[in-house]
């Protein structure tokens, strides 16, 4: 029997990270590219329909509580008011978030903030939890949507049907938005650009509900509490009876949605309360597809897909039957039957390019308007677009937020939506126009020559500061059992590469069919471990190319040469090894190799201020954290105390001791501290043992220290992170002297 945490800040989420399953490749089921296009259509009218029936409905509902008001008929309208209310708003608030309900934008915009408010969800907050549910779907500490957890507890399950605790957590988490600071778990995947969003609109909600209870008081009457508040609390049994079947009793931490969601066959009543969603996996798998095509997406994928369940009870059948199991043993999940693997959609060949950097990338009638099409070449993977106007564009092909193909995405006007998130970049000079995107696309000359068309390997200049970069390998070196530091340094000499402490770079890792790890110089123990996992014979494998990012270890201006740290990502509990597409790609280089890079970037910036400086770190977080203390010690020379507290399991797994304690004796204002979690000889029991934000705690802040004078560093695995920061948030230290960088 094992214990899991479910919550995004415990060590499951590190985990996942270091087993590969965080923004992992998801299996697709095949489908025609015509066929495809068909589906991705968008329409108003639809959703204006069943939009003007739901609050038609809820009208009716209304006017009937109004008019029964005070007698035993009232509880009659109500019930149907509170399931309208709060139920079915569930399934248009999810449609809205991805954009796909309405054709014109604002509708989608409009309708996910009303319905957002009616199933007192913060909108800002919730639509960055669905991007990461559809990132980590049912990956443990990872998805913050995971409804069903194990194991299994029957009153719980119980009160969810009527929002509980799930009303009381998302209370607590408005009260505290209202105020001005940020819920730890959401901060772990909403980024710092939405949080005034987030102020406002959580004030806003709380002026409603205060406004309502006020008038409630003034009216002496309970009516207006009816109408919105209660309706949240007892009208939500409908979202548990359709949202169970969605994922509940499946396998958690797989990449293939076949095995972790269900398809259920409704009738027309119940697809239209629930907007289609009944058809789960589809939606998974290619969340584009607006609702009103899920059922002809399923015809087309369904004899590559377990097959769908014959109405509600059938899946509510084998749900209580996976819950009673999984009381006593949370292992157990429901084994979905996989078909015999369908004919993969063909790859797309490799072209080869002219000395001139020119490709042929075929006959041009292969692309209508409004439309994409996928090239490779020369180990590289691009977009060719055209818009309605015919016009031609290309950019690089991997969304920059997420690893998503955006051939497999939707034109829209001059803008490509990504087909994993949703968000947008314009065609025209490729900067993110819509949210979760946030970085440009790289450009690219595409035109047409007769029947044909021809694209060029060589980048536009860029919009912003990033540059692309071609990088040879010095040197690699083993700085603990699982993570390596690769030095690196750019092949062209102009333009020259400038970057500032903290900054990354985007990694582009190539497709490859099978890649042999290169062990390196590791010492005893080393090769120990690595032998009994068998990551000595272990081969890597990348089906699409795809970019990895990593900060950079160095000081931008006294290192000549770029150092990246990377940690292997490995599941060693997982039948057949499975190593992360890129960090098995870093692992596999050796001296003399050439990567490219996409660089540098970065927000993790130095606070150039007299104020005292207080670094915290552990694992692979230290690139960074060395990057901005050497520059602050060893360039700038400051004056003002720093302190740096960095936690690792033995001394043998820390980062560069010898380096920080060589610091610590030139620089007086410079003091390091070694945290040891798991300590395993005499020479581990130097130092202080224990989590490092508790060392931390136990041993500065809690003697007497004004912690809100201090400047905050952070970086390191999320549960690190995650209990740092709320240290911080309970000592009062406000959110602006908190600098983090996340995994």
């Amino acid at each position: 029997m094992s214990a899991r945490d479910y919550s995004l800040t415990g060590p499951c989420g590190a985990d996942a990270q270091r087993n590969g399953l965080a923004d992992a490749h998801w299996y697709q089921s095949p489908v025609d590219k015509g066929a495809m296009r068909a589906l991705l259509v968008r329409k108003d009218w639809p959703a204006i329909r069943d939009t003007l029936i739901w609050f038609s409905l809820l009208a009716v509902a209304g006017y009937s509580m109004v008019q029964t008001w005070g007698s035993a008929w009232f509880l009659l309208p109500f019930f149907f008011y509170a399931f309208l209310y709060a139920s079915v708003s569930d399934s248009r608030w999810h449609e809205c978030s991805h954009g796909t309900a309405f054709k014109t934008d604002w509708m989608n915009r409009a309708l996910y903030e009303v319905a957002s408010f009616m199933i007192l969800r913060e909108s800002t907050t919730w639509r960055w939890s669905h991007i990461r549910h559809h990132t980590d779907t049912i990956i443990v500490g990872r998805d913050p949507e995971i409804a069903s957890q194990r194991p299994a507890r029957p009153l719980a399950l119980f009160l969810s049907f009527f929002k509980y605790p799930a009303l009381v957590t998302e209370l607590r988490r408005m009260l505290i938005h209202a105020c001005g600071q940020r819920d730890q778990e959401a901060a772990t995947y909403v980024p710092a650009s939405e949080w005034p969003a987030i102020h406002w609109k959580a004030r806003v909600y709380v002026a409603v509900y205060v406004g309502v209870v006020a008038l409630a008081i003034v009216q002496q009457s309970w009516l207006p509490l009816m109408f919105v508040g209660l309706p949240s609390v007892f009208g939500t049994w409908l979202i548990g009876l359709y949202g169970y079947t969605q994922h509940a009793g499946l396998a958690e931490n797989v990449t293939d949605h076949r095995l972790n969601s269900r398809t259920v066959l409704m009738n027309p009543l119940n697809r239209f309360l629930y907007w289609n969603m009944n058809y789960h996996v589809e939606h998974h798998m290619y969340p584009l597809v607006p609702y009103h095509a899920l059922p002809a997406l399923h015809a087309l994928v369904k004899d590559d897909c377990p097959p769908a369940y014959d109405g509600l009870w059938a899946a509510w059948k084998e749900i209580l039957a996976a819950w009673k199991r999984q009381i006593k043993d949370p292992d157990y999940f429901v084994r979905r039957p996989l078909p015999a693997p369908a004919t993969p959609a063909p790859a797309s060949e490799a072209l080869a390019v002219g000395h001139d950097g020119w490709v042929c990338a075929g006959n041009a009638d292969q692309i209508q308007n409004a439309d994409v099409l996928r090239i490779d070449a020369a180990g590289h993977t691009y977009a060719i677009y055209r818009n309605q106007a015919g016009d031609l564009f290309a950019t690089e092909g991997i969304c920059t937020h997420g690893n998503a193909h955006l051939a497999e995405g939707l034109v829209i006007g001059d803008e490509i939506e990504c087909p994993k998130h949703n968000g947008r970049f314009a065609l025209s000079d490729g900067h993110a126009t819509r949210a979760p995107a946030c970085v440009a696309l790289e450009r690219y000359p595409v035109e047409q020559r007769g029947e044909k068309l021809w694209l060029n390997t060589a980048p536009y200049p860029r919009i912003d500061s990033i540059r692309r970069w071609s990088l040879r390998v010095v040197a690699v070196r083993n700085l603990s059992t699982f993570i390596r530091e690769i030095e690196l340094e750019p092949q062209q000499l102009v333009p020259k590469f400038n970057y500032q402490p903290g900054d990354y770079l985007r990694i582009c890792v190539p497709a490859y069919q099978s890649l042999n790890l290169n062990p390196a110089q590791q010492q005893g123990s080393q090769s120990q471990i690595w032998q009994s996992l068998g990551l000595h014979t272990a081969k890597a494998f990348n089906r699409q190319p795809c970019m990895r990012n990593y900060s950079l270890a160095t000081n931008p201006v006294k290192d000549e040469r770029l150092v990246l740290n990377v940690r292997l990502a490995f599941n060693p509990s997982a039948p057949e090894l499975h190593l992360g597409v890129g960090s098995g790609y870093m692992y596999s280089l050796s001296e003399g190799d050439v990567i490219e890079a996409v660089g540098p970037q970065g927000e993790f910036r130095i606070k150039h201020t007299r104020a005292e400086k207080i670094y915290i770190g552990g694992g692979a977080g230290m690139a960074p954290l060395k990057s901005h203390l050497s520059y602050l010690l060893e360039t700038e020379q400051v004056s003002q105390p720093i302190r740096f507290w960095y936690g690792a399991r033995n001394h043998q797994e820390a980062l560069y001791q010898d380096y920080f304690e060589q610091l610590a004796q030139k620089y007086p204002n410079f003091r390091f501290n070694l945290v040891l979690s798991e300590p395993e000889s005499e020479q581990d029991a130097r130092y202080p043992n224990g989590f490092v934000h508790q060392v931390v705690e136990q041993d500065f802040l809690s003697k007497g220290s004004d912690c809100q004078q201090y400047e905050f560093y952070l970086c390191g695995p999320p549960p690190m992170m995650a209990a740092t920061r709320n240290l911080l948030q309970k000592l009062g230290v406000p959110e602006q002297q908190i600098a983090f960088d996340e995994f």
